[in-house]
């Protein structure tokens, strides 16, 4: 919901930053109902800083071209695929960790590690085993000798 919520934010905030302050008002209010959440989800995200760095921007640029408003999208967007992309190293980072604990823990069990690369053999299929009753045959009792 949080990446969400920021990737809503920043669509809003750059269309806003392109208008008036009296058009588009950036204050965490405001912001709030634009997006149609509470002003104290805002704060514990801690998107109020965005908002206010946001606000400031559009005071001091006034009216934006529409080439600004793209760059900034398009930064926007670098920023969060770079943070998917931390977290995605650090999964990774972790998931080594664990292989490294899988092949310790096999070689103090008195196994190869190396034997966990291995590819699981496929089953032999040379003869058809069609025919033979399955499973249903020992649920009705005739593994047993019993006939019912």
């Amino acid at each position: 919901m949080r990446e969400d919520l920021l990737r809503r934010l920043r669509d809003h905030l750059a269309l806003a930053e392109a208008h008036t302050a009296e058009e588009s008002p950036l204050d965490v209010r405001s912001v709030a109902a634009a997006l149609g959440v509470s002003p104290t989800t805002l704060y514990k995200y801690g998107f109020n800083r965005e908002i206010n760095a946001s606000e400031q921007r559009q005071r001091e640029c006034g009216h934006v071209s529409g080439r600004e408003i793209e760059r900034r999208s398009i930064d926007d967007q670098v920023h969060g695929l770079s943070q998917e992309l931390e977290k995605e190293r650090e999964r990774n980072k972790a998931l080594v960790a664990r292989i490294a604990i899988m092949e310790a823990n096999a070689a103090r069990l008195g196994f190869d590690p190396e034997e966990m690369y291995k590819p699981i053999l496929k089953p032999v299929r040379t003869t058809s085993r069609a025919g033979r009753g399955g499973a249903g045959r020992f649920r009705s009792g005739h593994h047993r000798g019993v006939r019912g």
